[in-house]
This record gives C-alpha cells, structure tokens and sequence, in this order.
C-alpha cells in the first residue's frame, strides 16, 4: 500500500510481500509517476508491468490530493488516491 501526495512525495508504504528496498523504491518511483500522470477524469484501473492497479483520489480539506495504493494478493495493486 502506498500513500502518496499529488507532488509525488511518499507518505506511507506497507508491503505485504518481502522485496529488496532498491526494488521497493523503483516500483513505487514508477507506479507514482504513471498514476500522477493520469488525467483526474481517466479510469482509475490501470495495468503497470504484471500488476494490475486500481487507485482513488481523496481530496483534503485544504484540496491536496493524497493517493494510496495497496498490493494484494495474486498480484493486483490497489491504490486509493
């Protein structure tokens, strides 16, 4: 699961599989440049690499948009931005 701020910046990330940290940084590096590159009125389903990734948008009462994306089982990603 990743949380992350409209400017890219990482908030949270929980990982429910055991990766290497290089590799943990450079799939959430990815996944936060081609879910921010998104147009708001896109599908929130997006497939990236063999992942499939599922995001929502929050927005915050001062209208800063965070996003959070959480990995499950069989391989899918969910994210909520």
């Amino acid at each position: 699961m990743l949380l992350f701020s409209r400017q890219g910046k990482l908030r949270l990330s929980k990982w429910f599989t055991a990766q290497h940290e290089r590799h943990k940084k450079k799939l959430a590096r990815e996944l936060i440049a081609n879910v921010l590159a998104r147009k708001p009125k896109m599908c929130s389903f997006l497939e990236f690499k063999d992942l499939k990734i599922v995001y929502k948008r929050y927005v915050r009462m001062n209208q800063d948009i965070d996003r959070t994306c959480r990995v499950c089982d069989g391989g899918a990603v969910l994210c909520n931005i």
